[in-house]
């Protein structure tokens, strides 16, 4: 989740123009959920009972870090690229910046969503391991968010190039050259 994070981190620092303030706060809340888990893993270690996993604050407090940088993360993509920022929009790469931001925000709410809810399940848990659900989801879901962004990309870009009609003109690779 942190590398994930990290790499959101940098797109974010990319979108604002190198805004200091928001990936701060986005390195912060990544950094700190990161510092819980290696917490909890010590604990877990320390005591070699897996039941920690569930039973300790420190696991709530690595998931809110985590809902809330996921939060921020896709606030500010939605903010800096919604089309009402006529200075990020322009009028040929408006679908393009719409398709991506739409990726962006879909993922980022997927991941923040499957927090919320192992907080939620945390405090209705009562001896139960109920984020036992959610927790093996939310590795998977960083992921396939990080991959769902780099494939969007590639396949939007695709598109518009298509849709332009241009001629893509493709240098080849070392290896290619003799």
């Amino acid at each position: 989740m942190f590398a994930v994070q990290c790499f959101y981190a940098h797109r974010v620092w990319i979108i604002t123009a190198k805004n200091r303030v928001i990936t701060g706060i986005i390195s912060t809340l990544a950094t700190t959920s990161f510092a819980c888990g290696m917490i909890l893993s010590g604990l877990v270690l320390h005591t070699r009972n897996p039941e920690i996993l569930f039973g300790t604050k420190w696991s709530q407090l690595a998931t809110i870090a985590s809902a809330a940088c996921d939060f921020v993360i896709t606030g500010t993509i939605w903010w800096f690229l919604r089309p009402e920022r006529t200075d990020n929009v322009r009028s040929k790469s408006s679908n393009y910046i719409k398709s991506i931001t739409r990726t962006f925000i879909h993922m980022g709410l997927f991941s923040c969503l499957v927090s919320i809810s192992m907080v939620v399940l945390y405090q209705l848990q009562d001896g139960h391991f109920y984020i036992a659900a959610p927790g093996a989801v939310i590795g998977k879901s960083y992921m396939n968010s990080m991959m769902a962004v780099l494939n969007a990309r590639k396949s939007i870009r695709e598109r518009e190039q298509l849709a332009r009609n241009a001629m893509v003109v493709e240098l080849p690779t070392l290896h290619t050259i003799r």
